[in-house]
């Protein structure tokens, strides 16, 4: 695969008046990613959105074949459609595809990337031209994970994933918006991306009409975590749960040890570049707090009162944030080995 073209690459972001999207062009500004022309594509309705980068105005432009050719790098941060129909084009047009939308990463013969270190990064082939960025929630708990394990045998976690309405998009944070809104009013707001209320609720699963389903999340985050955990440890029961929250996603973590281990033991081994710890002592974070952050916040370790080698604890991550890292990490370790 080629390195940019000085003095930079040339960037394309598809889906970039997504949140993904949006916060996609965030991270490249403040990682200081060497770009030298910014591409900006979008689905029909968007279509025509100005927006800058670094500086100079960008136009959104249509998803098409021709909008691929002369670039070096692409996200795909919009429609999991045009992940599919396009990304697999890097191959042929020399160009590395970044997928942020979950489409291909069934598919094992594209390699899923983690950054697991800040300051050191490891390489990554992309195959055919296409390299997956996993999922936001199977991304923290695989940190999470990989952190404990290092140090201890696990035996077995139970994980339940409290998902937020913003990974359904912008229609799915203005959805919970107008449900609040409405029964402040007494009125019945929109169901259309939950296809139920999500407004002052959870939900376990989603209305039989809706665009998505949380089973085929959970199967999604289930698959990665197969590859990104390997035989490191053993695989956690997961359930995703429909928060009513706008952003950030929240673990409810239990985890069986070979022995015990206490918490202040549990917290500084959990600490790392990706991992910030809230001492037990203190409140535990939240999904409003940790909006904006770059790492996982762990707060809330305690003993389980029934299993003396069993330890619970709560973690938030914001979504938007860690998915939009990771998939610029991706990119720095091809063209900034």
């Amino acid at each position: 695969m080629t390195q940019p073209h000085s003095p930079g690459a040339r960037v394309g972001i598809v889906g970039a008046s997504t949140l993904k999207g949006k916060e996609l062009q965030a991270v490249l500004r403040e990682r200081q990613f060497p770009v030298s022309k910014m591409i900006l594509m979008d689905s029909d309705e968007d279509l025509g959105l100005l927006s800058e980068f670094d500086g100079e105005p960008v136009v959104s432009l249509a998803i098409s074949e021709s909008s691929f050719e002369f670039l070096d790098l692409v996200f795909f941060a919009g429609n999991p459609n045009s992940a599919v129909s396009y990304a697999r084009l890097g191959g042929d047009r020399n160009f590395v595809a970044i997928d942020l939308t979950n489409a291909l990463s069934k598919d094992r013969r594209f390699p899923l990337f983690l950054e697991i270190d800040k300051g050191k990064k490891p390489g990554i082939t992309p195959v055919q031209g296409v390299i997956c960025s996993p999922h936001p929630a199977a991304i923290s708990i695989a940190l999470v994970l990989q952190r404990l394990s290092s140090k201890h045998q696990i035996r077995h976690s139970v994980i339940s994933i409290f998902e937020p309405a913003s990974e359904r998009g912008n229609m799915g944070v203005d959805e919970l918006e107008k449900q609040t809104l409405n029964i402040f009013s007494f009125h019945k707001g929109p169901e259309i991306v939950f296809n139920r209320q999500l407004a002052f609720n959870l939900l376990s699963r989603l209305g039989e009409q809706a665009k998505e389903r949380l089973i085929d999340g959970e199967e999604v985050i289930a698959h990665q975590l197969s590859v990104l955990l390997g035989g490191d440890c053993p695989l956690p029961a997961l359930t995703l749960i429909q928060a009513p929250v706008f952003h950030s996603y929240s673990f409810s973590i239990f985890v069986e040890m070979d022995r015990k281990a206490s918490v202040d033991e549990t917290e500084s081994l959990l600490e790392c570049e990706n991992v910030t710890v809230i001492r037990s002592a203190d409140e535990p974070p939240s999904p409003a707090q940790v909006a904006g952050m770059d790492t996982i916040q762990i707060g809330g370790i305690k003993p389980d009162f029934l299993n003396p080698n069993g330890l619970w604890f709560w973690a938030v991550s914001d979504n938007l944030r860690l998915a939009a890292i990771n998939a610029v990490a991706a990119a720095e370790a091809v063209f900034l080995p």
